[in-house]
């Protein structure tokens, strides 16, 4: 990838901001901050070999370290606000996991080349609501492009909930897409648009969720045993519609 734009589409292209029920503390700086440096690590080493690995290598290198750094099935349903309780169980099931295809694919696709992209982790420290932030910039032909990852806790670890770049928060843009979408399309059309967008990527593999990232970004047993329950985010997330929370230094 040559082009610091096409950087930047990728680093927004999957994740959100939600709320923390947890207490930040300098302890907890040096982990948020080694999810972030392990997802830049495993970025530049992908983006070296993209052209062996192509697409179908790159996504199945990809999918496992975003399992780890992301909680993706709960960006998934901030994703889609107070629409999510318009989702059938199973309906949901079926969401969460294009979700995730999606936002491994995007990675995949974007990140498709290096021509001496650097990443530096500048400052980590606290965020509104607990939660933790770590302050990153991409250096990319020639330019400096700042990216602020938020991360707040999940069974126990640090997991990225949102990725702001240049004051752009992708929570935002999803859910006004997608919210928009159910609106006129109802649910079944909301999904079939979602599975018409990840038909535009090429063959996407099926790479099973790592049990190590299972609480994060499987369907909770909870949901899969329920018929029709609320299983919703917890009401913290819910008022957290707002992105611009974060200190962009």
């Amino acid at each position: 990838m040559k082009s610091a734009t096409r950087l930047l589409k990728g680093l927004i292209g999957a994740a959100v901001l939600c709320a923390s029920i947890s207490v930040w503390t300098v302890a907890a700086a040096a982990p948020a901050r080694d999810v972030v440096q392990n997802l830049d690590d495993a970025l530049i080493a992908t983006m070296k070999q993209a052209d062996t690995l192509g697409f179908e290598g790159r996504y199945k290198k990809l999918a496992p370290v975003i399992d780890d750094a992301f909680d993706l099935n709960r960006i998934a349903r901030l994703a889609l606000g107070s629409s999510w309780e318009k989702l059938s169980a199973e309906q949901r099931i079926q969401y969460q996991a294009m979700f995730r295809k999606d936002t491994v694919a995007t990675y995949a696709s974007r990140f498709n080349g290096y021509s001496g992209q650097s990443f530096e982790i500048k400052s980590s420290g606290d965020a509104p609501g607990g939660r933790a932030q770590v302050n990153t910039v991409i250096h990319s032909d020639g330019k400096t492009i700042p990216i602020n990852y938020v991360l707040d806790q999940s069974s126990g670890d640090w997991k990225i909930v949102n990725v702001v770049a240049k004051g752009v928060s992708d929570l935002a843009l999803k859910r006004g897409q997608y919210t928009s979408s159910i609106r006129e399309n109802g649910p079944d059309g909301f999904l079939n648009q979602y599975q018409k967008q990840l038909a535009k990527y090429p063959s996407i593999p099926d790479v099973p969720v790592a049990e190590s990232s299972e609480t994060s970004t499987r369907p909770s047993a909870a949901l899969e045993a329920s018929a029709g329950g609320a299983a919703s985010a917890p009401a913290s997330d819910s008022v957290l519609d707002k992105t611009d929370d974060v200190d962009p230094s």
